[in-house]
């Protein structure tokens, strides 16, 4: 089973373009997760077995730092917020559709100059990662064993390679092979998870509330993300 190719939230051209502009500008903290990086994170995220509530996730695309969590003020970083769920919602629509669908998700990531110091889909893989460990943990009850062994081992495959002391030399070509593995990977178990009758990531209101263009929300304010609970216990601060 694949997901329904007929519900498509697909962001335009400029709307992906101000996405990517917007994850490394000033109004975000200055570990803000990338564009390569959120798609791998948000791969990780929209495969867990369980939805994951976007209070949870949210935050740790702003900054891997509580201390770093209130940031921007008033229209920026509502709009960040806005695009960051737009790519969310994109994505819970394109992955699992059939491999021959135009769609379909594949993993992003950025070409690699000479003067780069990281390799190639190596922030795709970190944010991967990160997606993993907002699992709940106890993700597995409910589950059959054979269905958690599968999964597990599966993830365990496209994860090895990036950890293995011979990755540091590994060639482009070598390292797009283990991406598009790793894609396929995020592809099945998406739809596995469907063909189990598993409730699937819905979409999020991606219109922020409105708030003064030099107002950041309050402690006790309604999250700008929508997700209905107070800034402080969503974007406002980390979820561990």
């Amino acid at each position: 089973m694949s997901n329904d190719s007929g519900n498509l939230l697909l962001m335009s051209d400029e709307a992906f373009e101000a996405l990517e502009e917007m994850l490394t500008s000033d109004v975000v903290p200055e570990d803000c997760m990338n564009l390569e990086m959120l798609d791998g994170f948000l791969a990780g995220v929209l495969i867990s077995p369980q939805p994951i509530p976007v209070e949870r996730w949210l935050p740790a695309v702003w900054s891997a730092h509580e201390d770093s969590m209130s940031f921007g003020a008033g229209k920026g970083v509502q709009k960040a917020i806005r695009l960051v769920l737009a790519y969310h919602n994109e994505m819970i629509t394109t992955l699992g559709l059939d491999d021959d669908d135009e769609h379909c998700w594949e993993p992003f990531c950025f070409a690699i100059t000479e003067a780069d110091t990281i390799k190639l889909g190596e922030e795709w893989m970190e944010g991967f990662t990160q997606g993993l460990e907002a699992w709940r943990k106890d993700w597995r009850e409910g589950l059959a064993e054979d269905v958690v062994e599968a999964v597990q081992e599966t993830l365990n495959t496209v994860l090895a390679p990036w950890q293995d002391e011979a990755a540091g030399v590994a060639d482009d070509e070598t390292r797009l092979g283990w991406l598009s593995a790793a894609g396929e990977a995020v592809n099945d178990i998406f739809s596995h998870w469907r063909d189990m009758a598993l409730p699937a990531p819905q979409p999020l209101s991606a219109e922020a509330p409105a708030a003064p263009a030099a107002a950041e929300p309050g402690r006790n304010d309604a999250c700008p993300c929508g997700s209905g609970k107070k800034y402080k216990k969503c974007c406002g601060a980390l979820n561990s």
